[in-house]
Formats: C-alpha cells, sequence, structure tokens
C-alpha cells in the first residue's frame, strides 16, 4: 500500500510525504478496507487537491494532510476540482419544484427540456398531456426491451417477440389474440376500459389470472387477450418491465433526468469517497415532536451516535405531530416550538449538529394542509430557530430527491399501500408478501403515486417529479404500514415505519455495501 502512496504522490504529482504522512495514509486505507483501485482513485483526489491549494509546497506533513482528508470525506474542501462550490455536490437535496421537466418526444425518440417549468396551478391541457407523456415514456421503455419485436425481424424470428398492438386495430378481428399496452381507466360506472392514444375498448376480467402487483385505474399495463362482443376478455395482465438503470442511462446518456448539478468528480473520486465516509445515513419516518416519548428516543439516538463518527446524513420524514396540522389555531406556535426544542436537542450533540446533514421531508399533517402532490417544504417561520442551530440542513418537498456521491436516493412520505390495495381492480397473487407487490408496482409504474387524481391528486404541470426513471439506487416509501427493506431491480427500498407510533425504530443505510439495518431505541 506504501508504494502505491510514493506512486501517486511522488511519481505522479511530484509531492514528497514525510514519513508519518505515509503511516497515515496506509492506516486511513486499511481502516477503510479499500480495494486497490478505490485507494488509488482516492489517493488520487487527494493529491491532485494537495497540488493545486498548496501550491508550491510539495512537502505533504501530517497535520494539514489530515485537514485535507477530512475535508474532502465531509465534502467541505474548495479545493480546484468543486472549482470553489465548496464540494456541496457531495449531498445534494433537490426540492420536488427544482426537477427538471424533461419530455419524451417518440417521433423524435429523444428527450426535450419543456419551454417553461409548470406553475402550481395551471391549465386544462397540463392534465391530458400528464397521461400521454406517462404514456410515450413507458411505452418506448417496454419497447426497447428484449422480449419485444424489434424495428425489423425475419420470419424465423418472428415468434420469439411479443408485438404491441394499438386499440384501433382490433376493429372486425374478434377472436384474434393480441397484446396491447395502454392505462385503465373507468370511463363508465362500474366498467373498466384500456386507453391508449387510439382509443379504448371495454375490459372483462371474468377469466384473467392474477398477477404480480397492484392494478389500479390509471395504472399503465400490458394486456393479454381476445375480442368478443366488443370487448376485449382479459387472460393475462401485467406491469410493464423495468429497466435497469444503466440500460436507461445507456439510452440516453446526456440526459440528466435526476436532476441537481453534475459532479465535477469522476465515479471513481466518488466511490472513493464513500468507501472512506462510510458513516451510514439515518432514516426515520413519523417522528412525532409534540409527544416526550419521542424527544427522549431521539435524545438517546443522538447521545449513541456521539460517541463514534457522526451519520452522514439523518433524513426525518414527517408527519412532525400526532395530529393533523390547522392553520390559525393555538397550533401554530405550538409546532414552531417544538421544532425549536429540536434544534435545542440537536445542538447539545456538537459534532452531529457540525458535521451530520439533516432533511426535513413534510408529511400530511404538517403546514400546510392535505393538498395535491408535491407538498411544499415546512414553512421558514416554523423552522428558522431549528435550522440556525444546525450547519447543514435542508426543509424540502415531499417527494424529494437527495444525491450523495454516486447514489442517487428518492425520499416520499405517503401511507401507499392502504390506497393502493383499497383501490385494486384486481386481486394480487398469493404466496408474495404484499410489500414485493407495493414495490414491484411502483418501480414498474416508473411513478411514485400511481393513482387515479380523484384518489391522490398530483399537481399536473409538476407530475414530472413524480417519475422514478431511471430507477434510483435507493427509494424510501416511507409509510405507517410495517417496516421493511427488499432490493427490486437494483434498487434498495425502504419503510422505515413509524417512529412514534411503532417501537421507536429506524433504519440506517450504508452506502458502500448498498445495504441497510434495522434498528430500534429501547422504551423506558
Amino acid at each position: 500500500m506504501q508504494s502505491l502512496i510514493y506512486k501517486v504522490f511522488t511519481r505522479k504529482y511530484s509531492l514528497s510525504l514525510q514519513a508519518d504522512a505515509l503511516l497515515y495514509l496506509s492506516d486511513v486505507i486499511k481502516q477503510n478496507e479499500m480495494t486497490q483501485a478505490d485507494a488509488t482513485s482516492w489517493l488520487e483526489l487527494l493529491a491532485d487537491t494537495w497540488a493545486k491549494r498548496e501550491e508550491g509546497r510539495p512537502l505533504v506533513e501530517l497535520a494539514p494532510l489530515k485537514d485535507l482528508v477530512a475535508a474532502v470525506i465531509s465534502g467541505t474542501s474548495n479545493g480546484p476540482i468543486e472549482a470553489g462550490n465548496g464540494g456541496s455536490d457531495l449531498f445534494t437535496v433537490i426540492d420536488a419544484f427544482d426537477v427538471p421537466a424533461w419530455w419524451y418526444d417518440p417521433s423524435k425518440k429523444m428527450f426535450a427540456l419543456a419551454f417553461t417549468q409548470g406553475d402550481i396551478l395551471s391549465s386544462a391541457e397540463s392534465k391530458a398531456a400528464l397521461f400521454r407523456q406517462r404514456y410515450d415514456l413507458l411505452r418506448q421503455r417496454v419497447l426497447r426491451n428484449d422480449n419485444f419485436m424489434p424495428v425489423s425481424f425475419s420470419d424465423q424470428e418472428k415468434d420469439r417477440f411479443y408485438k404491441l398492438s394499438t386499440i384501433d386495430s382490433l376493429q372486425g378481428r374478434e377472436g384474434e389474440h393480441f397484446l396491447i399496452f395502454g392505462m385503465l381507466a373507468q370511463l363508465e360506472e362500474g366498467k373498466m376500459f384500456l386507453e391508449d392514444k387510439a382509443g379504448s375498448i371495454e375490459l372483462d376480467f371474468s377469466k384473467a389470472k392474477s398477477a404480480n402487483g397492484l392494478f389500479t385505474e390509471s395504472c399503465f399495463v400490458l394486456v393479454d387477450g381476445y375480442v368478443e362482443d366488443g370487448k376485449l376478455r382479459v387472460e393475462e395482465i401485467g406491469l410493464p418491465p423495468p429497466e435497469a438503470r444503466e440500460k436507461t442511462r445507456a439510452a440516453f446518456p446526456n440526459v440528466n433526468l435526476f436532476g441537481g448539478q453534475p459532479s465535477l468528480r469522476t465515479d471513481a473520486q466518488l466511490r472513493a469517497i464513500e468507501v472512506a465516509n462510510d458513516n451510514g445515513i439515518i432514516i426515520l419516518s413519523d417522528v412525532w415532536l409534540d409527544r416526550q416519548e419521542t424527544m427522549d428516543a431521539l435524545g438517546t439516538l443522538f447521545e449513541g451516535f456521539s460517541h463514534s463518527t457522526p451519520p452522514i446524513a439523518f433524513i426525518f420524514i414527517g408527519d412532525f405531530s400526532s395530529k393533523p396540522f390547522v392553520s390559525g389555531s393555538g397550533e401554530t406556535a405550538q409546532y414552531r416550538d417544538n421544532m425549536t426544542a429540536l434544534g435545542q436537542l440537536i445542538a447539545g450533540f456538537p459534532t452531529i449538529a457540525r458535521s451530520s446533514h439533516f432533511v426535513f421531508v413534510p408529511g400530511n399533517n404538517d403546514p400546510w394542509g392535505q393538498g395535491a402532490l408535491p407538498k411544499p417544504a415546512i414553512s421558514e417561520y416554523f423552522t428558522k430557530r431549528l435550522a440556525g442551530r444546525l450547519s447543514n440542513v435542508t426543509f424540502t418537498t415531499n417527494p424529494c430527491r437527495i444525491k450523495y456521491c454516486t447514489h442517487e436516493i428518492v425520499v416520499f412520505r405517503e401511507d401507499l399501500l392502504k390506497r393502493l390495495r383499497r383501490n385494486s381492480v384486481l386481486p394480487p397473487v398469493e404466496g408474495t408478501e404484499i410489500v414485493k407487490h407495493l414495490v414491484r408496482t411502483v418501480v414498474d409504474q416508473g411513478h411514485l403515486c400511481p393513482l387515479p387524481q380523484r384518489v391522490r391528486p398530483v399537481y399536473w404541470a409538476h407530475d414530472h417529479a413524480m417519475r422514478i426513471y431511471p430507477i434510483p439506487d435507493v427509494l424510501i416509501l416511507a409509510d405507517r404500514f410495517d417496516s421493511y427493506s427488499i432490493n427490486y431491480e437494483g434498487c434498495h427500498c425502504i419503510n422505515p415505519g413509524s417512529f412514534s407510533a411503532g417501537d421507536l425504530s429506524f433504519f440506517m443505510y450504508y452506502p458502500v455495501s448498498r445495504t441497510s439495518q434495522y434498528s430500534k431505541i429501547p422504551k423506558k
């Protein structure tokens, strides 16, 4: 390892290390169990930053080296790699209303930015465009799937692929089998239809097999069946097949669908930083600050981490009150005081308050109201005192996105499982855990809330902020249902459960291993 350090610092960057500095770097690499590739990237990041920040100072001494290592790991290095932005690209929170409005153009087979970012209140045309965009986005994904028919094929290959038909092509072809992609819609009371851009047809589910997933009105599905008496007799129904994150990025390499500023560090450098700082991300939901038991448990949590390296971040997800917020009532001052009390509690652990990032995502009981999604961030009126006590804090929207080094994380607070089950038009396959049906539905739909607008309204012009395309590295679906963590299609999905209404449980996510750990605070 010391020869690798010498190779990078001395031979590549013409820097000389004091003996204690050399031993220090070797120890850091061993303690963090870096691979040779990760160690090389991390050392090059350090050496490059030193060479440009400490110009004319070729001797690397221990004390300033330790400061540089700490700065690079925490992301506060203002070296040339970040072009003066203070390393803020290591941990970035992206507000839902700042997510770029990329629109897929099926005629050009490419994405383009909308001319204007939509207002919260938008025209009726935005509602129609919302479903057209969902349709076009998912259909292009389906057609690029290996199981579907390519543009050109030989007769020998024809039977190896599925072929999509459109609803207008069904006319006059009774008895024939078709595979159609479209949206489930209740166009008449008590009747379910399949709708695509070409038209609609009534569905008959009497012979349909149960399928994996939770199917509701407004879901996009693949339906296999035959036409009889003007109806499509459904034999099988399924969700559109998911697409690996790497395949999506390869198809659209120059489109930043996730949002946020791209890092000026290479992926190898970012992975090296992750390896050197794998202190975990704490995730809690339903943190009722109006309950003394909650505050006591949080004190125990912070006390436990105060004796070790602070976590990378604490993601606090609402609700932050045990009862709905009522504007204009006496609860306004109480809600603000509860936030202030949390700030005082965290400030009692100065290393955590100074070093960790804090993210606050509102729930339905938090101000203001229970309107449409995305839900705006909690007002500064309630959070100003809390924010003043923390070095790195963001009050953001529901949902929101987080970029940490190489990770893309999506956070959403909604009791989604209950809503999906209540509005399902078909029973799911038995023998599969219900949370697997939930995760599969959300990921395959490429949308956080695939429910009809009348059940869970979404601001029409901001529906793009509800997409999950490409599939993120981590998907946090905070729900009052039992906690879980599962992997699906390269995505680590977590429900931390209810901290205050449950057993004071939370999850800790480790970016390097891409795993999470369930923990809970012992009740007194």
